[in-house]
């Protein structure tokens, strides 16, 4: 799904389209009514449960490794806490000890990782359900209950009520990109071999120094950054906005060269 999809859609000829256009493209290319399209968006959540991850996680230790099994679950020998005071056969079996903590972890559930994966998809269906808000009025032709979005977006809509080729695809376009980021998501989450290798927890983001917010998608429609703005899920900028940013930086730029050249 994405901006060749939706190309397929539009004439060589025509420049302007009715705003109900938009649904229509959006039906053709996911194969569905609006109404079910924001239902599926809707349905989509984690369905496995830290019970069933847990029992496939053991089921896959017995079967792949029953001797690490056997070694985790059994007694440990007493040591000295003075490491000075131990044999060498103290040393070897702490060794093996530390290896066996390390590869069954493979088989060890992070409780973090399911609060991830249901935060990441609540983020993207809320960004979804909001752009498809935003294509329900604009088809329907309701602009007041979207005016903050065609403000904040810079959405161009001509005096007879149709839009632009390109408007219709920049508006799309982040619409077909989150449902895909949406689908392949969901199904990492509700795949159970996905738990033997994926693990998050917040000890480990804290000891890379990664903070949370670096695990997800942003929340907003559109970044007011030209490095991002490649991004598919983002609202691409407006010629106009592109025009703001750069006068904007343009003047930042000048300040600091100003500063910097008052304090040579």
């Amino acid at each position: 799904m994405g901006i060749a999809e939706l190309e397929e859609y539009f004439g060589n000829n025509e420049k302007s389209y009715d705003s109900t256009y938009l649904i229509k493209v959006l039906e053709g290319i996911l194969g569905k009514p609006f109404n079910e399209i924001r239902e599926d968006i809707n349905n989509k959540r984690v369905t496995v449960t830290q019970e069933q991850i847990e029992s496939f996680l053991e089921q896959r230790l017995i079967m792949e490794n029953p001797e690490l099994k056997a070694r985790v679950e059994s007694p440990k020998p007493k040591r000295s806490n003075n490491m000075s005071e131990w044999t060498q056969k103290d040393i070897e079996e702490k060794s093996k000890e530390l290896a066996d903590r390390i590869l069954i972890k493979r088989y060890r559930f992070e409780p973090y990782t399911l609060e991830y994966f249901n935060r990441y998809i609540d983020i993207v269906k809320n960004k979804i359900n909001t752009l498809l808000d935003i294509v329900s009025g604009l088809a329907n032709n309701d602009l007041e209950s979207i005016q903050r979005f065609i403000d904040e977006l810079d959405i161009q809509i001509e005096e007879n009520g149709q839009m632009s080729r390109e408007e219709i695809i920049r508006l799309l376009n982040p619409i077909l990109a989150n449902i895909k980021m949406l689908d392949k998501k969901a199904d990492e989450a509700n795949n159970l071999s996905t738990y033997l290798t994926f693990k998050e927890s917040k000890s480990a983001l804290a000891r890379d120094g990664i903070s949370e917010s670096e695990l997800y998608p942003e929340t907003a429609l559109q970044t007011q950054n030209e490095l991002a703005d490649w991004r598919e899920d983002y609202v691409k900028l407006s010629d106009k906005q592109k025009k703001t940013l750069e006068l904007k930086q343009s003047k930042t730029r000048k300040a600091i060269w100003d500063f910097l050249s008052r304090i040579k």
